[in-house]
């Protein structure tokens, strides 16, 4: 049995549920995220969890067309990039390049690719870990943020020559007036079918600024861009996927073997093939995640409840299992060390 698991960040979740709460009144709380899982724009959240909110959304609103309503929202230019260099390119052939090979540090489990038929290119999108209802919305999600990211540089009025869209129709009338293209539907990934020379056009008031030819990020940021497991990675799978379920509470058994489908007897019976039990595992993973807090300067009392331990003592006595000291002791340590390395 393989947990594969695909993960989205939630910076690139973010417009849709922002979009939401501005056109319908519907926010995170009535769908049940907790605020910790969105502070953190780069918190990795397994695809199924979208998915379910998708399908959440379409009934809290009442309407399967919400993501065409909230189109203006989804944009690139959201998400958390050093001088948004996915639109900062001179042009489109620039840009749809840096989105095909960059957005894998922000969703994994999916491709965007371009495939070329004479002067036609398909800009395509493909998604095996969006299930159900939730295969419109993700296609429309992608095919809109796309399309925006078309018109940065071609302009409000450009039009593809056609769209293809996964998952059953939604509101086909509106959809094709706002592509202003033919749309069908059910296909196999989506897909924006652009002309040729469509690549290097851009807009009369398009204005490019340079970018600088060297930047720097702190090395902690980084790490976030590079840290995205692959579908089939089990053990950063399990990492991440227990990493996801502490937003709910302390990270048990059945809610993170509830988080991949599985019952309690087969999560555990994976675990023992790779060598781990879950007490060990959420609890290395916990004490991991507690020294990135303090590093970023985190009091103990923040770290335990960010953890969803129930105390301060709760957590330290985890903490003392794996590191041999308490929180307190390793903080000054680290503190320490900061002093030293700075004379």
């Amino acid at each position: 049995m393989l947990l594969n698991t695909a993960f989205i960040r939630s910076c690139y979740v973010a417009p849709v549920l922002e979009g939401v709460e501005a056109h319908y009144g519907v926010t995170a709380n009535d769908l049940s995220i907790p605020k910790l899982l969105l502070q953190d724009r780069m918190t990795l959240i397994p695809f199924t969890e979208v998915s379910k909110w998708f399908e959440q959304i379409e009934e809290l609103t009442g309407d399967t067309d919400f993501m065409v309503k909230i189109q203006s929202y989804l944009t690139l230019a959201k998400l958390e990039v050093p001088s948004n260099w996915f639109l900062s390119a001179p042009d489109l052939a620039m840009s749809f390049r840096r989105i095909n090979h960059g957005i894998c540090s922000f969703q994994s489990g999916a491709s965007y690719y371009a495939q070329q038929s004479g002067k036609i290119l398909k800009w395509c999108y493909n998604n095996a870990f969006v299930k159900g209802k939730a295969r419109s919305h993700d296609s429309l999600r992608v095919a809109f943020t796309l399309f925006n990211a078309i018109k940065n540089y071609a302009g409000n009025d450009y039009c593809p020559r056609k769209v293809q869209l996964s998952g059953p129709p939604i509101q086909q009338k509106e959809t094709e007036a706002l592509f202003g293209c033919p749309v069908s539907w059910n296909a196999p990934q989506t897909e924006l079918w652009l002309g040729i020379d469509s690549l290097l056009m851009f807009t009369d008031d398009y204005t490019y600024i340079p970018e600088p030819l060297t930047t720097s990020i702190p090395l902690s940021q980084l790490e976030k861009y590079l840290n995205m497991p692959q579908p089939t990675d089990q053990p950063k799978v399990l990492y991440e996927m227990v990493n996801y379920s502490r937003y709910y509470g302390l990270p048990s058994v059945d809610a993170v073997a509830a988080l991949f489908g599985v019952s309690r007897q087969q999560l555990q019976r994976r675990l023992q093939k790779l060598g781990f039990t879950f007490t060990y595992l959420s609890g290395y993973i916990l004490c991991n995640q507690a020294i990135k807090y303090m590093l970023e300067g985190m009091s103990i009392a923040e770290i335990a409840t960010r953890l969803g331990y129930a105390n301060s003592h709760s957590f330290s006595r985890s903490f003392s299992r794996f590191r041999r000291q308490t929180p307190t002791q390793y903080l000054n340590k680290l503190k320490l060390e900061s002093k030293q390395t700075s004379f």
